[in-house]
């Protein structure tokens, strides 16, 4: 294979990882990151794009996409503006998907979260709710929606509720079971592992939702 892959939110928990898995990965060809400010990484295979995401972006000189990760997500207290936590979680990855269905776009990956609702009275889960429904009427040819849990990795920010939670919450998934699995917290490297694996994979399903069972059955991991 010589896929072509974009990522939004590159620098972040998730996307960080995937990057480097992507990077590393003999299928595929060509990196596109989409980012505000350089991450200064120098790669033979990696595309890197600069932009305020206002500004359009010619897209004739770079090869067709494939496949669109979007690994974005912020919190209240990182944007405090609605609108700009709007922008994030929803506009933006509306905004790219529009753009790679112009580029033989085939596959889109949304990293979403345990418990997304539209119709949530919590901001987070609301967001992610109403960009999954806005995502399934964009006509994608397959589209995958991640929803974890708490997601155990080194974040660039200190999140003192997350870093509780990662202390502790491996220590109850074994109590976990049944319909509450999809509560079980994993790690993000399990998690970028699994979507790389759904990418490469045949299908003929318009739309696939994951929580944990489905995401940790994709990995090397036996912790299910």
């Amino acid at each position: 294979m010589n896929k072509t892959a974009l990522i939004l939110g590159s620098s972040g928990l998730v996307g960080s990882i995937l990057l480097q898995k992507l990077l590393n990965h003999s299928s595929y060809q060509h990196i596109i990151i989409v980012v505000r400010k350089s991450q200064q990484i120098v790669h033979p295979k990696l595309i890197e794009i600069v932009t305020d995401f206002n500004s359009p972006i010619s897209w004739e000189n770079f090869p067709k996409i494939d496949s669109i990760f979007s690994c974005l997500g912020t919190t209240r207290n990182k944007t405090p503006d609605l609108a700009n936590y709007r922008k994030i979680e929803i506009e933006i990855p509306l905004q790219f998907c529009t753009i790679g269905l112009k580029q033989n776009l085939q596959k889109f990956h949304y990293i979403s979260s345990v418990g997304a609702n539209k119709e949530s009275r919590n901001f987070y889960l609301k967001m992610k709710g109403e960009a999954e429904h806005e995502l399934i009427k964009q006509g994608i040819p397959h589209l995958y929606l991640y929803r974890p849990s708490l997601l155990i990795g080194n974040r660039k920010e200190t999140r003192f509720g997350e870093d509780i939670g990662k202390f502790f919450a491996p220590l109850f998934n074994f109590l976990m079971i049944g319909a509450l699995s999809k509560y079980k917290s994993m790690k993000v490297e399990h998690l970028a592992e699994s979507i790389i694996q759904y990418d490469l994979e045949e299908t003929d399903k318009h739309l696939s939702i994951f929580a944990f069972r489905e995401i940790m059955k994709n990995t090397k991991s036996t912790s299910l």
